[in-house]
């Protein structure tokens, strides 16, 4: 659900808690009616086969800019290792095409996997379970879209809540193509 205006000036005065604008201002000719931009419609963007909250820890990987020199409209693959016992959940974001190679222990029990970009995301691996869903700006989507392009804003609390029903618990940047997450080479999470 989108949320319609008339003007700026209206919403902030309404949500001040006086009195509601007259009619007459309201309604004034000539009055352009926009839509929030920011309003996003979360229903398309559910994990299939999943209930919310999706239990287990919640990784963020932000896989970065594109690499100097990346051929343009070429896919890049990103690989995510995953040594971590128990239940884990993947949100998997990049501004450009993305092969998401997401590989697990054996003691890694994956319950939701999450890619989204402004380009063409897919995710591969195996025991990745049902609820995987991958979306981008590029083929309208409404949660479509790199969530760190606005730099470290609310934007992976707000797809984290969303999409998971939970917050995240940590944040890997890519830096060199692959993340570990867990056992001995792991990397260090975002502070």
């Amino acid at each position: 659900m989108s949320l319609r205006y008339a003007a700026p000036t209206l919403l902030l005065l309404a949500a001040c808690g006086g009195a509601p604008p007259d009619a007459a201002v309201a309604e004034a000719p000539g009055t352009e009616v926009v839509e929030d931009a920011t309003a996003i419609d979360w229903s398309a963007c559910r994990l299939p086969a999943s209930a919310l909250p999706v239990g287990g820890r919640l990784f963020v990987v932000d896989g970065g800019r594109p690499a100097p020199g990346a051929e343009p409209g070429r896919e890049a693959i990103r690989r995510v290792d995953i040594e971590v016992p128990g239940p884990v959940s993947l949100l998997l974001t990049a501004p450009d095409m993305t092969v998401w190679m997401v590989r697990v222990s054996p003691e890694t029990e994956v319950q939701a996997v999450f890619a989204s970009g402004d380009e063409s995301q897919r995710i591969t691996g195996q025991r990745l379970g049902d609820a995987r869903l991958a979306v981008s700006a590029a083929t309208g989507q409404p949660c479509g879209r790199y969530w760190r392009r606005d730099g470290d804003g609310p934007g992976y609390a707000e797809v984290a809540e969303a999409v998971f029903g939970r917050g995240h618990d940590a944040v890997y940047t890519m830096r060199t193509g692959t993340v570990v997450i867990g056992g001995t080479d792991s990397m260090e999470p975002d502070p």
